[in-house]
């Protein structure tokens, strides 16, 4: 019975018993009865109607908690499957940053490689284009023949010539590196001067009659080379000298220009030919030879003899006489 119906029939039931000819205290009773079962009537009612009301309420929850429970399901399975794409993407990845790596590997090494090659095919271009002679050991060991001149030929400056009317000259690749041991030399508040430079075989030949003439072969052999065996000829050799020893070479070894020399030729690629003590020619400390900074330094740094070094080691640096 609705809430609105419970109150009306109360009211009525009232109406009537205090208007029936009864007993009171019957009458009252009654009343209350009527009343206590109406109001019991309605609190059963709102009791049932709030359990329907929370049945709903539970099965709401039942399907939503199943609804959310199937959309997780779903969304691992998606999150699971992104997972195992995106595992797949790494590996594929790793694997490919594997090849770059080898293939980047590889090309390091043909890069070396190619430069090796690069580097070999540059040496042998240089040696096409320079002179085979230049290093070998002509003192009684190679010989140059009466043909023999050097590929270009330059004048010293001749303010650093002894005889300043008498022109000497030199390799022109090595007229730079001479240039510059003199200028720095005479900026040192020295006084470099040559007396010699390039002598062709017929001048060398000549030379070596007048020596043979005025003090006999055998003491001219000692300091003087046969034709087409001086370094000279090479047009890569040079005899200092300085004002205080003049035309002569005695005492050319007590000079400052000469320990200059020892201690700094080398940084211009000269070295002297021979020493105290080689068994060529007797001790010339005025006779200096180029043969490029690379192998003077590396003579210089051994406190090694050039005519003691192995030819063949010599040879390797050919290449890069000029540089």
């Amino acid at each position: 019975m609705p809430q609105g119906g419970v109150k009306c029939a109360t009211i009525t039931l009232m109406k009537n018993f205090f208007m029936q000819p009864i007993n009171g205290k019957i009458l009252l009773g009654i009343g209350l009865s009527v009343v206590s079962l109406s109001s019991f009537g309605y609190i059963f009612y709102t009791y049932i109607h709030t359990i329907n009301k929370l049945d709903v309420l539970s099965t709401d929850l039942v399907n939503t908690k199943n609804e959310y429970q199937a959309k997780i399901y779903e969304n691992q399975t998606d999150i699971k499957k992104m997972s195992d794409e995106i595992s797949s993407i790494v590996n594929t990845l790793t694997d490919e940053q594997k090849k770059s790596l080898l293939i980047g590997d590889q090309l390091g090494a043909i890069g070396q490689q190619v430069g090796a090659i690069g580097g070999t095919v540059g040496n042998l271009e240089k040696l096409s284009k320079t002179d085979p002679e230049l290093l070998k050991k002509y003192s009684k060991v190679y010989f140059l023949n009466e043909h023999y001149v050097p590929l270009s030929l330059s004048n010293i400056d001749s303010k650093y010539l002894i005889i300043k009317n008498t022109p000497l000259q030199i390799h022109s690749s090595v007229a730079p590196y001479l240039q510059r041991l003199l200028d720095d030399s005479t900026s040192s508040g020295l006084s470099p001067e040559i007396i010699s430079a390039f002598r062709s075989f017929g001048s060398q030949a000549l030379l070596k009659s007048s020596y043979k003439f005025t003090y006999g072969a055998g003491t001219a052999n000692a300091f003087s080379a046969e034709q087409g065996y001086s370094e000279h000829q090479l047009g890569t050799t040079v005899d200092f000298a300085t004002p205080t020893t003049g035309t002569g070479f005695s005492g050319f070894d007590k000079t400052p220009e000469y320990t200059w020399l020892t201690n700094n030729a080398y940084k211009y690629g000269f070295i002297i030919s021979y020493p105290e003590n080689n068994s060529y020619y007797k001790y010339e400390p005025w006779h200096w030879r180029f043969v490029g900074v690379a192998l003077a330094t590396t003579l210089h740094n051994r406190n090694e003899y050039f005519y003691n070094m192995d030819q063949r080691e010599i040879d390797t640096y050919l290449a890069n006489i000029f540089d």
